[in-house]
């Protein structure tokens, strides 16, 4: 038999399911939002279950029998191995077709009932979007292919290389591969191959259009704005960014004290340059896991925190989830986390071991959020040391976890399972645990606080988590691919993300290439959901009490003369006089997923240009209006930028002359002064008013 579903809304909480037990396998398929269904398939004799944690919402138990479910515009059926194919309904085009469903043995060390998933489909060329931060320099991720540890691996990330298992496609469908094991991905024109190392059964989610998607680009609609708000409604809407979170952001590698830190608030305010929030990096504690500031160094935060808000700038503090428990570096709540199982335990010794070995804080033990007890007590720490002086903003890093070696699995067991099970999942635990921190303990609404995570997974950013790129190298190359990955990580769902203005690491404010790329960052970050620079400047005074300090990271210190200072003032003052807009456009993204960052094909569906030239990856949307192109090439002249044409009422201008863009197509513009980039913004014609 075949059941339809007309509608579906989260918020009715109406779902419909089929259950076949049939041959070698369990198969649950279920209507889960608007053209939308969950498909699970369970070994012969297993019971459908839930993922350890779910990325969907609604992670409810399974219904009635069929091997045929219809909702909305999706049909979807399944034989009686479990290969699925889905067809959109409208037009009869297969979306995914199945080819098999192999269950295995999983990586050794995973908990009973679990199993090893490899779910196979039929490959195609596609265009598709999202997968989370990736350095391909490319917003189209096909061919992709991933293995989910290497994200999680320091070693080879650098922390800036996230996956986010969702994807888009051109061909009017989207995915969700709905488990938090470790495995991989990959997909090709001859293959989509996806692998759960320890997993209950295969899980994922699928999603069509409404309409046949020719259909929208008539409608001036793009149909991938439709398939990324049904994905925040299966998954979660992004919480708010706090105004106070929208204008520029302060930060470096690191500023030791609280007079270092003041004295630098103080020289934006008197300077009369833009300032929303400053930032204590790592190492500001006595021992790692104590999650308080270093009294010998920082003695008097409230004092700190209620002069920096009383020059209208919030302060965000760091925080690592580690607790250091050996040597000369224990922390004061090893004890208390020892005794009562708050850490994960080592799968050879059953017992916390050094997770994270730093180069002056070794033996680190890492918490296990996953258990509600131990995040409870973090959480109170975390007031205690930071919260009850008034700070609202966190910086969750570390967020992987980072790890010393890396973890392919059966390695570390946590409370909900082991890393196998729900490591790249980790980070959703850790998220959630602070949002109640600052809701519950500190008081505050969402919309009045702030975290950014170094790791996203399906729905962080429904915890209030925004992303950033890691620890990225100061080069041109960094920047020119950060422009792509920016777009990537918007069609991931990640409501608010931001790169280390200038990259983080060797940058040398001396050196005539680097004056140049901070300038052509800054330009870049004046246009990311979140303005903020940060990095480990070359330089700086020795080591004292506090540990070290690098060099100056400031606007004054690192313009090499007044036109570089003036070139990025210029953009300060922009983003300040635009902050009633970035606050807009995250309210569209809030409420229907539509990104802060948008590539060319979501604002402009019905331009064929904007649909299949690769080079317009190199330029985006900063909401619906403002057209930016970062020069991303040292001692650029001209630079080239494809302009859509208008409807007849409006007109592209560019900023910096304010003269009305009389061409449409590809332009070239004048970039051989430090202080040009393009940059237009489309309005109404004056007689159109």
């Amino acid at each position: 038999a075949t059941v339809s579903v007309l509608y579906w809304r989260m918020a009715t909480s109406l779902v419909l399911s089929c259950i076949l037990c049939a041959g070698a396998v369990v198969v649950d398929l279920k209507a889960y939002g608007r053209d939308a269904v969950r498909v699970r398939v369970a070994p012969s004799g297993s019971t459908i279950t839930g993922p350890l944690t779910s990325a969907l919402l609604d992670n409810d138990a399974p219904g009635g029998e069929s091997q045929v479910l219809s909702n909305g515009n999706i049909h979807v059926t399944a034989d009686s191995s479990g290969v699925v194919t889905v067809t959109r309904k409208s037009d009869g085009v297969v979306l995914l077709e199945g080819v098999s469903v192999v269950f295995s043995q999983p990586t050794n060390g995973s908990r009973p009932g679990t199993t090893k998933v490899t779910a196979a489909f039929k490959g195609r060329k596609q265009r598709i979007y999202g997968l989370g931060e990736h350095k391909t320099f490319r917003v189209n991720q096909f061919p992709y292919s991933k293995v989910f540890a290497d994200s999680l691996f320091y070693g080879d990330s650098q922390g800036g290389d996230v996956s986010i298992p969702w994807y888009c496609s051109d061909m009017g469908y989207g995915f969700v591969w709905n488990s938090p094991s470790l495995g991989m991905v990959n997909i090709t024109e001859n293959v989509t191959q996806w692998v759960a190392d320890a997993t209950r059964n295969l899980d994922f989610w699928v999603v069509t259009t409404e309409r046949d998607p020719p259909s929208y680009a008539a409608a001036g609609r793009s149909f991938f704005a439709e398939l990324l708000e049904k994905y925040v409604d299966a998954v979660g809407h992004a919480l708010p960014l706090p105004f106070w979170a929208s204008g520029f952001i302060q930060s470096k590698n690191r500023y030791r004290n609280q007079t270092q830190l003041l004295d630098v608030a103080r020289g934006y305010v008197t300077r009369g340059l833009p300032i929303s929030m400053i930032v204590i990096d790592y190492f500001h504690w006595v021992h790692m896991g104590d999650w308080s500031l270093n009294p010998a160094c920082f003695p008097d935060p409230q004092k700190m925190v209620d002069e920096l808000r009383g020059m209208g700038i919030e302060l965000m503090v760091t925080l690592w989830p580690y607790v250091g428990m050996a040597g000369v570096n224990v922390s004061v709540n090893w004890p208390e986390y020892q005794a009562n199982g708050y850490l994960a335990t080592s799968q050879a010794t059953g017992k916390p071991e050094n997770f994270w070995n730093g180069w002056s804080a070794p033996n680190n033990a890492v918490v296990d959020p996953t258990y509600d007890k131990a995040m409870e007590a973090t959480a109170k720490h975390w007031y205690e040391g930071y919260g009850k002086y008034g700070i609202k903003a966190i910086w969750m890093d570390e967020s992987e976890p980072d790890h010393v070696n890396y973890i392919s699995g059966g390695q570390w067991d946590f409370r909900a399972g082991s890393d196998s099970e729900m490591l790249p999942a980790w980070v959703q635990f850790w998220a959630k645990g602070f949002r109640h921190a600052l809701e519950d303990l500190a008081g505050l609404a969402p919309g009045d606080f702030f975290i950014l995570s170094r790791n996203a997974w399906p729905g962080t950013w429904a915890n209030g988590a925004a992303l950033w790129s890691g620890d990225i190298q100061s080069t041109w190359e960094e920047l020119t691919d950060a422009v792509a990955i920016g777009q990537g990580v918007m069609m991931s769902g990640v409501a608010l993300w931001t790169t280390d203005i200038g990259g983080y690491v060797n940058g040398n404010p001396e050196d005539p290439d680097f004056q140049q790329l901070i300038v052509r960052w800054f330009q870049f970050g004046a246009f990311c959901p979140l303005f903020r620079t940060h990095g480990a400047r070359d330089g700086g005074p020795p080591a004292d009490e506090c540990w070290m300090t690098n060099g100056d990271n400031e606007v004054w210190n690192l313009a090499k003369d007044e036109e570089h200072y003036n070139a990025i003032t210029a953009v300060m003052y922009l983003r300040e006089d635009l902050r009633d807009y970035v606050m807009r456009i995250n309210n569209e993204t809030v409420h229907t997923g539509m990104p802060m960052m948008r590539p060319m094909f979501l604002q402009f569906p019905n331009d064929t240009t904007c649909q299949t030239d690769a080079s317009v990856e190199k330029q985006f949307m900063f909401g619906p209006d403002w057209l930016v192109s970062p020069v991303t090439t040292p001692n650029a002249t001209t630079w080239n930028v494809y302009l859509p044409p208008l409807p007849p009422t409006h007109e592209w201008v560019y900023w910096w002359t304010q003269t009305v863009q009389t061409k449409a197509g590809w332009v070239a513009f004048d970039v051989s002064s430090i202080a040009d980039f393009p940059l237009c913004f489309r309005r109404p014609k004056e007689s159109s008013q």
